[in-house]
Order: C-alpha cells, then sequence, then structure tokens
C-alpha cells in the first residue's frame, strides 16, 4: 500500500493546524491551500514523528517512501497491528488450516517494525492476532501428541510475550491485546497474559480480548485509570487481585468474562462501570460512592449493588424470556432498582417494561425513581402498555421521555406470557380506562421522542394519551420507520399510515406550547 497524495496532504493540513495551535506564525504564503511537497519539509521533525504516530504501523512505514519521512518513522510512538487488515492477509485461508499455520509476512512485519523502533517511550501498543492453542487442546483430547504443533504454539505465544514485554519496557500508557480467532465468536483456548502486564506502574489504560489471567499476587497498575476486559477467562479469584492494585482506576468493563465465580468490585474512585453477566454460578458485589454511570446487560440477578449513591446514569438490559410465574413478585428486581432509583438518567429494555407490567396490573408495588429522563427499547407487544403507565406514574419528575419500538407485534401468543391469562385488556381502548392523573405528566414532561414502529395500532393511542395528558409539554418528535416494506407481523400499507399520521395532527393537545413534529 502506497501512501497516496491525498493522505500527504492530510498530513500538511494537520501539521499546519497543529503549528497554528502552537502558536507558531505562518505566513499567507505558508498557509496556502495549494498542495507543495516544500511545506511538509517545513513542520519540525516532532510534529511530523506525531502525525505518523496516529496512522496505522502499516502506513507509517510505507512513509519511508518519501524523502522528508525516511528517517522519521522509526521514531513513531504508536504502534499498531491488525492482522486481518494487513494487505494481502487471508482470514478465511488461517481459519480453515488443519494445524497452527501462521501469516509470517505479518509476523515478519512487526518483528521489523519492534527491531527498528527507536523512540525511548510508548504510548499505545495495539495487537489484533488470530491466536489459539486448539490444536494442543485436539491432540490431548485424541490422546495423540504433534511436537510440530506444540513448539509452533510455544513459540508463538513466547515471541508474543516478547513484544508485549518491549512495549511495556518503554513506559507504555495504552496496552490493547485481542487475540480472537477468525471466523469465531469464542477462541477454543486462550492466550496466557503475562504477568509482567499486572506490574506495569506507567499503564493509563489496558484493554483485552479473549485471553486468560492468573494471578494470585495484587498487581501493580499504580496509573490504570481504564480496564477493559472483553470474553476473558479469570482463572479463581485474578479479577479482585487486579482490582485490588488498581487505586486510580475510574472506567471499568467486564463484558461476558468466564472462570470466576464471585467478583467484589469495591472502590472509591470508580465513575463508569460496564457489566456483561453470564449465568455460570457468577456473583457480582459492586460499592461504589463515586459511580457515575452504570450499564448491565444479560442475567442481572447475579448482581448485588449497594452503595452507588452518586449514580446519574443507569442502563440495563436483559434479554431473557420473561415469565412472571418464574419469580412470582420478581423481589429481586425490586431491589435491585431500588437501589439505582436516584438516577437522573435511566434506559430500560422489553423485559424490565413487562416487570412494571405485572405489578401493574397485580397491585403491587413498584419502585419510585428520581429520574428526569427515561428511556425505553420495546420488542412491542401490548403487555407493555400496563408497564410504560406504570414506570409513568413512578417517575414523578420526569422531563424527557424516549421509547424506542425495535419490533412490534399485535397478536402475541398468551401462551409466551403464562401469566397474562386473567388479565385480558382491549389494547386500542386501555389508555380511555385510564382516569387518575399522573404528575409527571402534569408538571414536568416537556418532551417525548418516539422511533421505530411508530405508526402502528396500538401505539397511535399511547401518543394521543400523551398529548392529551401533558399540561407542560413543548415537543413531540416521532420518527416514524418507513413500513411498507416491514417483512415481520404488521405489514402496513401507505393508507394506514397516513391515516394515523392525520389523527396524531388532529388530536386534542393539552399543552398551548406543544409543537408536533412528524419525521
Amino acid at each position: 500500500m502506497k501512501l497516496t497524495r491525498m493522505t500527504l496532504r492530510a498530513v500538511v493540513n494537520f501539521g499546519i493546524v497543529w503549528l497554528k495551535s502552537s502558536g507558531m506564525n505562518m505566513s499567507t504564503r505558508q498557509r496556502s491551500s495549494d498542495f507543495d511537497e516544500d511545506h511538509i519539509s517545513r513542520l519540525p521533525d516532532a510534529v511530523l514523528i506525531h502525525i505518523l504516530s496516529l496512522l496505522p504501523s502499516t502506513d507509517a512505514v510505507n512513509t519511508i517512501l518519501i524523502k522528508r519521512f525516511h528517517q522519521l518513522w522509526p521514531f513513531i510512538h504508536t504502534l499498531t497491528f491488525d492482522q486481518c487488515t494487513f494487505p494481502g492477509h487471508n482470514c478465511v485461508y488461517y481459519w480453515q488450516t488443519v494445524r497452527p499455520e501462521y501469516d509470517e509476512r505479518f509476523l515478519n512485519f512487526v518483528r521489523h517494525v519492534l527491531l527498528l523502533n527507536r523512540s525511548p517511550t510508548l504510548d499505545k501498543f495495539c495487537l489484533d492476532f488470530h491466536f489459539s492453542l486448539c490444536h494442543s487442546i485436539q491432540q490431548r483430547v485424541s490422546n495423540r501428541t504433534d511436537n510440530d504443533f506444540l513448539r509452533s504454539e510455544t513459540r508463538m505465544a513466547n515471541e508474543i510475550g516478547t513484544w508485549i514485554q518491549f512495549a511495556l519496557n518503554k513506559n507504555l500508557k495504552v496496552l490493547d491485546l485481542s487475540f480472537s480467532a477468525h471466523g469465531t465468536y469464542q477462541p477454543q483456548a486462550y492466550y496466557d497474559l503475562p504477568n509482567c502486564v499486572l506490574s506495569s506502574p506507567h499503564l493509563a489504560e489496558l484493554r483485552l480480548t479473549q485471553c486468560k489471567i492468573k494471578t494470585k499476587k495484587k498487581s501493580e497498575l499504580k496509573s490504570l485509570t481504564t480496564l477493559y476486559l472483553d470474553n476473558v477467562m479469570l482463572i479463581d479469584q485474578s479479577m479482585d487481585y487486579i482490582l485490588s492494585g488498581c487505586p486510580m482506576l475510574e472506567e471499568l468493563t467486564l463484558w461476558f468474562c468466564y472462570g470466576h465465580r464471585r467478583v467484589v468490585v469495591v472502590n472509591s474512585n470508580l465513575k463508569s462501570l460496564v457489566l456483561g453477566v453470564r449465568w455460570f454460578g457468577t456473583r457480582i458485589h459492586v460499592s461504589c460512592p463515586t459511580l457515575v454511570s452504570l450499564y448491565m446487560f444479560g442475567t442481572v440477578e447475579v448482581l448485588d449493588i449497594t452503595n452507588v449513591s452518586s449514580i446519574v446514569e443507569v442502563s440495563v438490559n436483559r434479554r431473557e424470556r420473561f415469565d412472571f410465574t418464574q419469580y412470582k413478585d420478581y423481589q429481586e428486581m425490586r431491589v435491585l432498582l431500588q437501589t439505582i432509583s436516584r438516577a437522573k438518567s435511566l434506559q430500560l429494555c422489553s423485559w424490565f417494561a413487562l416487570v412494571f407490567s405485572s405489578w401493574q396490573l397485580t397491585n403491587l408495588p413498584s419502585p419510585t425513581f428520581s429520574c428526569k429522563s427515561l428511556h425505553l427499547r420495546l420488542n412491542f407487544v401490548k403487555w407493555h402498555l400496563p408497564g410504560i403507565l406504570n414506570l409513568l406514574k413512578h417517575c414523578p419528575c420526569l422531563e424527557n421521555l424516549i421509547i424506542d419500538i425495535t419490533y412490534y407485534d399485535e397478536s402475541t401468543s398468551r401462551d409466551t406470557l403464562s401469566w397474562i391469562h386473567p388479565y385480558e385488556f382491549d389494547a386500542d381502548e386501555y389508555w380511555n380506562t385510564i382516569d387518575t392523573p399522573v404528575e409527571c405528566l402534569t408538571h414536568h414532561l416537556k418532551t417525548v421522542e418516539i422511533a421505530g414502529h411508530v405508526m402502528e395500532k396500538q401505539v397511535v393511542p399511547l401518543l394521543e394519551y400523551l398529548l392529551g395528558h401533558c399540561m407542560v409539554l413543548e415537543k413531540m418528535m416521532i420518527y416514524a420507520e418507513d413500513q411498507t416494506w416491514t417483512c415481520g407481523p404488521i405489514n402496513l400499507s401507505p393508507n394506514n399510515v397516513h391515516e394515523y399520521e392525520e389523527r396524531l395532527m388532529n388530536a386534542p393537545i393539552a399543552s398551548a406550547s406543544a409543537e408536533v413534529l412528524i419525521y
């Protein structure tokens, strides 16, 4: 791949902007937009090295063909190696190979860049590489030993370790390692993370994907502020050892990690927490008084959240099948929601909306929230309607309501929600039966945004209800998805859409200052 004239122009323009922002004066002629390679020679080496460090390493190395650059690229302070985007690399071939075969061209490129790198420090080292011990595992399972397999995989693991150590020796700030296998969601085995990574006092950001961590001593990540673990195998109490040595940690992501039975997240600086949780007997305890943002996805029942007094933003997403008879009153969910009830921004999925529907229909108590913004993402069925009403009643300070309808099903089978049989109601008339004032509609709700499958038979009455009862509404924005080509159970004709648009535009509006916009 050659460095194009357009890339060179971008380099020059970036350098000029950098010089201007640094307070350096340039003549009108120097600021001319006409392309002139002489502009490059006028830029200081430090500026050009910084610009080259923003490029992928393959592009940075290719500047050796340009006179002004050919002695600069060894000084770049960001090294990014992505096997899948390496020129000429064929992912399918290496995925289908029956033996541990590696792209030697890519490996030689990495070796060449590391050997010649002369930067005294590194800001970032990023490696995206297909590495799996599956061949060795297959040999052991079949009681066969192929020394070629073992030598090849051991050699590759050791070499990757030397690359990582090389980067860490240069006071590395950001380490990003991904060992995802070609064409698969999960590796059949994991790369063992070297212990030196967890003893790197200069690391500020650590991002790991599909590797294995096994440690029995406290980490020494004194400068770490961001930790991202994606499908990482955590052996025994490795996660607790890691967190105990990260006093400055502010952002933590644990995305569907394995192996650990219990994780305790106790931190006095943590501000952002992202959790993707599977079952597997894992239990996660969270106590972070400085936590501001919390995102949870998956099996939320395994979470114990106590001290999150500073929480502002919460998003909870659960995709399991909802069945009221399984948990009866969903007491665990009530406790969880009460813990995060002080959040100012709340995002809930369809599953939680159905929980609130069950509480509404069975007259069970619901937690009350302090949120000013409520965002619902719904695979819409009519049984969400009581839940929407229940949430509105228990968000008395709500100012902004957002509803995304990602799917619509008017004729939901009663068998899919076993608890609904005694509570059948007419969805078309549901909102006409509500005669109790809702506090947020009377005093606070100012903006409503609804997007997706909006112009549907059971959704339009909801919008009419909001228009007719929001006393201080300022704006309702409706982003209607083009449903003339919908492949779902409901396929509206253009006439139906036009009819519902007319209904909304002519619906009674309680607020004199309300504006209705349909996109």
